[in-house]
């Protein structure tokens, strides 16, 4: 069952999200064990970890996803795994197969999660502030997997042909890029992801 993000306000309380450990409880079996064994491999620089353990402002941080993505099933451990280490940043997961009007509500004018569903790369991570002001966005992976992943598409360009359609072939291409994308963050993305998610919380801070 979703967990209702704890908020008075009537239209935000009706926003729903779950925790990483409630949304890997979701998934199929194998998907969950993976989303799992990847946590366990997220590791945090000690620096890093020292900032987000005394960060001293209040987010609240929903990522919006789609389900049994390698985009998803790669950054979502990594988004938990900073979450767990800031004691005042809070992260709750929405699926795109939930009704978004709520969370359609809370997002910048500019977009429009109903209309503009088909057209964004998710995951996307929301930042709000106490008030459920957008405060800003990330997503859907680091800047440094962007070339890598054109490299990788260009050279199998039935993936994309294919991202509609139900068949074996496609769970293979699927299994094959989150595999590739796992081991580049286990290379250097994973630091790639934290820098950024931690340069957006200086940007915050000062705010």
């Amino acid at each position: 069952m979703p967990t209702v993000i704890p908020v008075q306000e009537p239209v935000f309380a009706s926003t729903s999200g779950q925790t990483f450990d409630a949304y890997c409880q979701a998934q199929p079996t194998e998907t969950q064990r993976l989303l799992r064994r990847i946590l366990a491999e997220r590791r945090i620089d000690p620096d890093t970890q020292r900032y987000l353990a005394t960060y001293p402002v209040w987010l609240t941080a929903i990522l919006l996803v789609e389900d049994q993505t390698p985009d998803t099933v790669v950054m979502t451990p990594t988004l938990a795994r900073i979450a767990d280490a800031c004691p005042r940043l809070e992260l709750r997961v929405v699926s795109d197969r939930t009704d978004l009007s709520a969370l359609n509500e809370l997002v910048d004018d500019a977009l429009d999660l109903e209309e503009d569903l088909d057209d964004l790369d998710l995951p996307l991570l929301f930042f709000f502030d106490e008030e459920w002001n957008q405060q800003a966005r990330w997503g859907p992976r680091p800047a440094a997997a962007e070339a890598r992943l054109d490299e990788w598409l260009a050279a199998h360009p039935v993936y994309e042909r294919m991202l509609e359609e139900d068949c074996s072939e496609m769970e293979e291409l699927v299994d094959q890029l989150t595999h590739q994308m796992r081991l580049w963050c286990n290379d250097d993305l994973t630091a790639a992801c934290i820098g950024e998610i931690r340069d957006i919380l200086a940007t915050l801070e000062t705010n």
